[in-house]
């Protein structure tokens, strides 16, 4: 949908933003952005934040390695599904930001969606390298008001949300309420048996206070529960990359391609492969306030969040059916055991805590904000991984418990002084400082908590149950110019550093299956055994960029519409690869890498693109819009160590290019002429486009398209009743969302397929 004007259709086409933490008209401020508000929201069926990938080009967002590991995607920036390094794309919930697990919120109740293009961090809390996503909730006002709804749809999907706002003493307290029941059958089946994938099973709820005691004072304090318990996300099996007589398993190669045959015929469908349907548990909690207190021309505010996450998940990575190894035997001994090729099951429990105080100050002519920046995530409970690979008898291999603590302070500040009424300089700095450490390692055959890790850790035996940690620090900056040429059209220029700071590989590499030892099990490798220590640690990754925009609202006759463009041209040095160790590696090892791969600084990049928003509306029921971002990557040096095994080198063809070349939205809505019962009729439909993309290893997944229709009657017989009717993928589309393993060193590879179509009706009431 479109980003601007479809926010306020009957209304002049403005949308107020808090890209520069201050509201302000879009088109005045000097940063790419989609926004949307909970009106865009509501037309485009917008029902988690993944959804937003097909309305704000340019954005992907995925799930790698399970439902709760997000990989956002802005301008060419991703993120591996590794471990707890920072994102290269941040949301914030809330003015506060989430961590790559678990971000992936239920959008109800939601007031705005800003999507921010570009690195942040002389505004922001985080530092970041392609952008930020800024999710705000309803907030309590003084009315009482509220909302219920439900909608049910394709696959028994069922859905309860609504809101409550009471006002307690008036113009000084209010209380909001809100919560989400969603629920819907597995749309995927299980080929060999099992309650089948990808279902839907959450409940959410909000609660919002708000305190005004006195003039100038104002504090928004805000609880927030989510829990979802549902089955693994389908596995598509893609193709055999090897045959498995590389490992001595030239047996099974008949059980594969017969599964092969078996996933092409039917790709709503997938393997389960023993794990009876996987596993996604998340619940997620978390308490923030808001508080600012303004006096004379200056504001003082303070933003706190806490929030704990547990997530539990287990996924048929290998896409396969059980497989089976003959004996030999006869009965009553067996005459086969079973072999799983690669199943993947993790456990994260953390806590995460951020503090952010800020001064704004607004002098007509000269602005400012200067803040400072405080996390500290830590571990919550047991966490770890375990991943099971060429198991022979069905043996899972013990669980790599993994302790990660971050730190990080930064000190940063912008400013904005308008030379004349048409041009002014933004001016922002910011230095950070962070630090990371880790406990991990095998211990026992089960999960651990930190104090037992560091225990067995501080033995100093050569077990592979050690501590590593890093720490670094780095300036970033952001320099630019707008010129205001009419009221209607805005010109910039803007040069911006982002930076990621230094991480670490757990667990502590210690043993000589992962020091280069020699041992016959290491197989891969002809019974030497790969060196992973100058992998233990990742460096600082930095993004510098310059970009041009114009912003542009023209007028002819009775028609309006909106022209935005904006190009950018970045360089970013030491970007994070990817890099699997699961045939590297012996089955078993003690010190295995804790998440099957490792993430390593292995190549700088060089990233152009241009990115449009237009929009027409001929009369003012009807608008006609699209949105595109073309993206551009070119991988300039190669800068990881040249002397790895075959099973995990990395050529330019290997290196991750995470954006589509172009992605783009085609949309219109119609308010029809219409109005039975006295009710508004609304039709929005969309397209959304995408080129290859994602990916893994170099390897995109094909693009696709998207068309998502919706017909809304509001307002029926003069009350606040709501009937509402949605189709997404409205032609049945087959395509896959995110990789699951894509790597050519890998007896296989699968990917996750896109949803299928799906339809809903809805009924809302607003009070």
């Amino acid at each position: 949908m479109l980003p601007a004007l479809q926010a306020d259709a009957a209304g002049s086409g403005d949308i107020v933003v808090t890209a520069r933490r201050r509201e302000e008209r879009l088109q005045d401020v000097s940063v790419s952005i989609s926004a949307f508000s909970s009106e865009a929201l509501e037309r485009s069926t917008v029902q988690t934040v993944s959804d937003i990938k097909t309305i704000a080009p340019g954005f992907t967002f995925s799930s790698e390695g399970g439902k709760d590991n997000v990989a956002l995607t802005l301008r060419g920036i991703g993120q591996l599904p590794l471990g707890e390094v920072t994102p290269g794309v941040v949301i914030y919930l809330n003015d506060t930001p989430l961590p790559a697990v678990g971000s992936n919120v239920p959008a109800y109740d939601i007031s705005s969606i800003q999507v921010l293009k570009g690195p942040q961090g002389t505004l922001f809390g985080r530092n970041t390298l392609g952008g930020a996503v800024v999710i705000g909730s309803q907030k309590p006002t003084y009315n009482f008001e509220g909302y219920v709804e439900g909608t049910y749809g394709r696959f028994d999907y069922r859905e309860v949300e609504g809101a409550v706002n009471i006002p307690i003493i008036e113009d000084k307290v209010a209380f909001r309420a809100a919560g989400q029941i969603r629920r819907q059958d597995p749309r995927m089946i299980a080929f060999d048996g099992g309650p089948g994938f990808d279902n839907i099973r959450q409940d959410a709820f909000r609660l919002s206070l708000l305190v005004e005691p006195f003039e100038g004072l104002k504090s928004t304090t805000i609880y927030e529960y989510f829990k979802g318990d549902e089955l693994a996300g389908g596995l598509y099996l893609l193709r055999q990359n090897f045959s498995m007589a590389a490992f001595g398993l030239g047996v099974v190669d008949p059980q594969l391609q017969a599964a092969l045959h078996t996933q092409k015929g039917n790709r709503r469908g997938s393997f389960d492969g023993g794990i009876n349907g996987g596993r996604s548990f998340r619940k997620t909690e978390s308490i923030t306030n808001d508080t600012s207190f303004s006096f004379g021309n200056l504001t003082l505010r303070n933003i706190f969040g806490y929030r704990t996450n547990y997530s539990d998940q287990l996924i048929n990575t290998g896409g396969l059916p059980q497989l089976q190894i003959p004996t030999g035997l006869s009965a009553p001994l067996p005459t086969a055991v079973p072999f799983t090729l690669f199943t993947a099951a993790s456990i994260l429990d953390r806590q995460y805590l951020t503090n952010e105080t800020q001064l704004l100050g607004d002098f007509g002519s000269f602005n400012f904000i200067v803040g400072g920046f405080y996390n500290n995530d830590k571990p919550n409970g047991a966490t770890g991984s375990q991943f099971t690979a060429f198991s022979v008898g069905g043996v899972p291999a013990p669980a790599v418990s993994a302790h990660v603590r971050n730190k990080n302070f930064a000190l940063y500040g912008q400013l904005g002084y308008e030379f004349t009424e048409k041009l002014k300089l933004n001016l922002g700095a910011r230095y950070s400082w962070d630090k990371v450490s880790a406990c991990g390692g095998t211990i026992g055959t089960g999960y651990v908590d930190e104090a037992t890790c560091l225990d067995v850790a501080g033995q100093g035996l050569a077990d592979g149950v050690g501590t590593v940690s890093n720490k670094g620090e780095e300036p970033s900056w952001t320099i630019g110019l707008d010129y205001k040429a009419t009221p209607d059209w805005l010109l910039y220029i803007v040069s911006r550093r982002g930076y990621r700071g230094a991480n670490i590989n757990t667990p502590l590499f210690e043993t000589p299956f992962t020091t280069g030892g020699i041992d016959p099990s290491c197989v891969a490798t002809g019974g030497v055994c790969v060196d992973l220590r100058p992998f233990q640690k990742t460096g600082e990754e930095k993004i510098t960029d310059v970009e041009i925009g114009s912003k542009y609202d023209y007028h002819v006759g009775s028609a309006r519409g909106r022209l935005n463009i904006a190009a950018y041209y970045s360089k970013y040095k030491n970007a994070l690869q990817f890099l699997n160790t699961q045939t590297t590696v012996p089955n078993g090892t003690l010190d295995s890498p804790s998440n099957g791969s490792l993430a390593v600084n292995a190549a700088d990049l060089r990233i152009w693109g241009v990115e449009m928003e237009a929009s027409i509306s001929p009369v003012r029921s009807l608008t006609v819009g699209f949105n595109a971002a073309y993206t551009n990557v070119k991988v300039e040096k190669l800068i990881i160590p040249g002397n790895l095994p075959p099973t995990m080198a990395l050529g330019e063809e290997q290196i991750n290019k995470y954006s589509p070349s172009f992605s783009g939205t085609a949309s219109v809505s119609w308010v029809l002429p219409v109005r039975p019962a006295d009710g508004e009729l609304v039709f929005n439909t969309d397209l959304f486009m995408t080129a290859d993309f994602g990916g893994q290893a170099g390897e995109k997944l094909p693009g696709y398209q998207l068309a998502n229709a919706r017909l809304d009657w509001r307002g029926i017989g003069g009350t606040g009743l709501d009937l509402g009717l949605f189709v997404k993928n409205v032609f049945n589309e087959d395509y896959y969302s995110a990789s699951s393993v894509l790597l050519p060193s890998f007896p296989t590879s699968s990917v996750y397929a896109g949803e299928p179509r799906t339809w809903g009706v809805t009924g809302k009431y607003s009070f």
